[in-house]
């Protein structure tokens, strides 16, 4: 009786030629058409006003669509030529209310972040640490309002911003961004995944509340902090329909909703407006991808 080895099945590998590259091509094609609105406009930024207008200009309408967006596509230039800086000047020098508006969605932003990083993880806090009950029941509510889409809960922010006579300032967008829910859930999912047997050393060894927060509890969850930082700065640093409802003079407007009105018809200056203002954003998610990426990992939201 003869006995044959049984054949091992093989892996494939990636990279291999029984691995399809139809999965690359497509993420690959799909990745350039989500960055492409983001390089005509970085490429926009360095072009003259005529050269826009010669490149950009479309008679394109409804009944001609298919033919006319194939024609624009084919005469898209991304290479700037001439490059010209004259709208970057025109904006920061030219433009004083670019700077102002600019500080003003610091001066929401900033807050927000701050708020919702302190709150967020010390209410987190309470909801992994102190075992009381009714627990999971009220965390319960704080996912069902974040869930809630923002035109929801924009009503009863006005109306108790109202209440509190807060209703044309600053404080009705930065006292509702402060008490996220979002910033409770992503910080208490991630406490979760510290073994509760550190906390229960440190308290066998006489250790407060206050020093198992800051000092065993926080330099664990650093990734998770940089992405909640990251996530709210970007949210707020983007707020439009808070903006809009809440305040009334242009003077004290973020520059997210005068954008649009910043330059007039100017292409060239929006292109450079556009590219000064989503700076901030743009880095930070470079500069912090991987802690965003652990950040979330550890808090097992998919």
């Amino acid at each position: 009786m003869n006995l044959k080895p049984r054949s091992k099945a093989k892996k494939i590998r990636p990279g291999s030629k029984k691995n399809p590259i139809g999965i690359t091509v497509f993420l690959t094609v799909l990745g350039l058409l989500v960055l492409f609105p983001l390089i005509v406009t970085l490429a926009g930024s360095f072009m003259t006003e005529q050269s826009i207008l010669v490149n950009y200009s479309s008679g394109v309408t409804t009944f001609d669509l298919a033919s006319g967006l194939t024609e624009k596509f084919k005469s898209i230039l991304l290479i700037p030529n001439p490059v010209s800086l004259e709208q970057y000047a025109g904006v920061l020098i030219n433009q004083p209310s670019f700077i102002i508006l600019l500080f003003n969605s610091i001066k929401i932003t900033l807050p927000v972040t701050a708020g919702a990083l302190a709150i967020g993880f010390l209410t987190a806090y309470g909801f992994t640490i102190w075992k009381w009950k009714h627990r999971e029941k009220l965390f319960l509510v704080y996912i069902v309002v974040m869930l809630m889409p923002l035109q929801a809960v924009l009503v009863p922010n006005y109306i108790i911003a109202a209440i509190l006579g807060i209703q044309k300032s600053y404080l009705a967008i930065i006292l509702p961004g402060i008490f996220s829910p979002f910033a409770i859930f992503l910080a208490r999912q991630s406490m979760k995944a510290v073994p509760e047997a550190y906390f229960e050393a440190a308290k066998i060894d006489g250790a407060g509340n206050w020093y198992i927060f800051l000092n065993i509890l926080i330099p664990q969850l650093k990734s998770t902090i940089a992405a909640l930082c990251m996530l709210t700065f970007i949210e707020y640093w983007n707020v439009v329909e808070q903006a809009v409802i809440f305040i009334n003079d242009y003077r004290l407007e973020p520059l997210s909703v005068y954008l649009s009105r910043l330059a007039d018809g100017r292409t060239a200056l929006i292109f450079a407006a556009s590219c000064i203002y989503m700076f901030l954003p743009v880095w930070f998610l470079f500069s912090g991808q991987k802690d965003l990426e652990k950040g979330i990992e550890l808090s097992g939201v998919k």
